[in-house]
């Protein structure tokens, strides 16, 4: 009887880390369309990521107060804020949002799953892993399918989408700020304090960037479904942080790294719903690369200790 009532428990903890994950995917998945649409309105790109990164630290914080009464603190933390401000936030989100105009959807989602790719060879590159096979095809599968998605002509001569190229600093970056948080860990700080403050960083170096570059964007002048975006796209930053913690303390990391093949299928559909995106078949296959190359990543021995 008590190892019913254990299995059980056990179920029902997997069954809400499922809902959450497919939760996580989803919104996310949906956060490429909302950005698309954002950046074909004419927001500038510094404006948008702007108001993204200050609407989302503004919730973050707010709830990291309600549950420690405390704010960030800078002292020994000043270059984690800027590592994870500039190269994990700021400077990915507005290369996105510039890719993005140009890029289905869809493709964007798909490539947002490169990061655990290059995670990978950032911890092989440091040391801190060792080699591993099977990994390592799984790097190869990865780009390979990236490069079909940005070889989208070959005949008479080899066309690439340069805006796939761009479009790859986004999970480079993304994935720079998660080996450097995973060999830089605050224990005794609360993980919302941290994503608050990551994301004010972020936000005051955009505020004067986007003011010298002329990209400043007043969502309060005559504000409209793109303004209102623009600060949903910030709430699902937030959510999805917060989604982040639950699903691991839930269920671990390792369930919560397929979160990635949600938030491409998810990203796709949405595309092809909204904007009415197709994709031939070599789009298919570069997925289906990608996956692999994804799944032979994220497989990992029993005594491996990073992801």
């Amino acid at each position: 009887m008590p190892g019913l009532l254990r299995l059980s428990k056990i179920g029902k903890v997997f069954s809400l880390a499922l809902v959450l994950l497919l939760v996580l995917g989803t919104i996310r998945g949906g956060a490429t369309s909302i950005s698309k649409f954002v950046s074909i309105s004419d927001v500038p790109p510094l404006g948008y990521a702007m108001w993204q990164s200050l609407f989302a630290s503004i919730i973050l914080l707010s709830m990291a107060y309600y549950k420690t009464r405390r704010l960030p603190s800078v002292r020994g933390r000043l270059t984690y804020y800027l590592v994870c401000g500039l190269i994990g936030t700021a400077i990915p989100n507005v290369i996105f949002f510039i890719a993005v105009r140009q890029l289905a959807a869809g493709t964007m989602a798909v490539l947002l799953t490169l990061v655990p790719i290059f995670t990978y060879l950032f911890v092989i590159f440091l040391k801190i892993e060792r080699i591993s096979n099977h990994r390592i095809l799984g790097v190869l599968l990865g780009f390979g399918g990236a490069l079909i998605i940005a070889l989208p002509k070959v005949s008479g001569g080899i066309d690439i989408s340069w805006y796939v190229a761009l479009a790859i600093l986004c999970p480079l970056g993304y994935s720079a700020m998660s080996v450097f948080v995973g060999v830089h860990k605050f224990s005794s700080e609360h993980p919302f304090l941290l994503a608050g403050a990551t994301q004010l960083t972020a936000f005051i170096f955009l505020l004067p960037t986007a003011v010298i570059w002329d990209q400043f964007h007043p969502i309060w002048q005559d504000p409209g479904a793109e303004e209102w975006l623009i600060l949903g796209h910030g709430l699902i930053a937030a959510i999805a942080y917060s989604l982040f913690f639950k699903i691991v303390e839930l269920a671990g990391s390792v369930f919560y790294s397929f979160s990635s093949y949600i938030i491409a299928l998810t990203g796709i559909g949405w595309g092809m719903l909204i904007f009415n995106e197709q994709h031939g078949i070599e789009f298919v296959i570069a997925v289906l690369f990608i996956f692999g190359g994804l799944s032979l990543v994220n497989k990992r021995k029993s005594r491996q200790r990073y992801e």
